[in-house]
């Protein structure tokens, strides 16, 4: 089917009906930091700055037709951006390294060993919604809407996570299960 001459693609004419530029670039300057730590979290240096653009790309195109763009929204498109990145990495392995290493500026490298290897018996799932409430700090609610569920479904699998990390923790520690400390509903 040929198109007629108004429909082709005139240069000073743009084709996409996206945002404005001025309200795009808030939206981006308000939660860029934020969506490069979630990144950084779940792949490799190599990979952040591709997926961390990949996300933003997405979110300009639709950023018109969602109705409220938020983090919880941004953190969904880039969930789905790690996953395309671990899938394109999985065809081409290579060393799986420590992302959250962080955290050993504020406890012992073994306690950092044992959270490590505890939260490798949790199901990908389970750690995923456990980042999103502890590392990335987002609320019920938004952790919910970012994973796609209920926020009643999301708290009975958090406390499911949190029993099987207690269990597991104690297997590879001295740490008793009375002793992990389970924070309260994030605001």
């Amino acid at each position: 089917m040929k198109r007629n001459q108004s429909e082709r693609h005139n240069p000073e004419r743009p084709s996409f009906e996206g945002p404005s530029l001025k309200t795009f670039e808030k939206f981006y300057r308000d939660n860029y930091d934020a969506i490069s730590r979630f990144v950084a979290r779940r792949v490799s240096p190599e990979s952040h700055d591709e997926v961390v653009s990949a996300t933003f790309v997405v979110a300009w195109r639709k950023y018109s037709v969602v109705s409220k763009p938020s983090l919880p929204w941004l953190y969904r498109i880039a969930s789905y951006e790690v996953a395309h990145e671990h899938r394109r990495v999985a065809r081409h392995p290579v060393t799986v390294e420590l992302n959250d290493l962080d955290l050993t500026d504020r406890h012992p490298l073994e306690d950092v060993i044992d959270l490590s290897t505890a939260l490798g018996q949790l199901s990908e799932n389970d750690v995923e919604m456990l980042r999103l409430l502890h590392w990335e700090g987002l609320g019920r609610s938004d952790a919910a809407e970012v994973l796609g569920c209920s926020v009643n479904t999301l708290n009975v699998r958090y406390h499911r996570a949190v029993a099987k990390l207690a269990s597991t923790l104690h297997r590879f520690s001295n740490v008793s299960s009375s002793e992990i400390e389970v924070p309260k509903e994030h605001k």
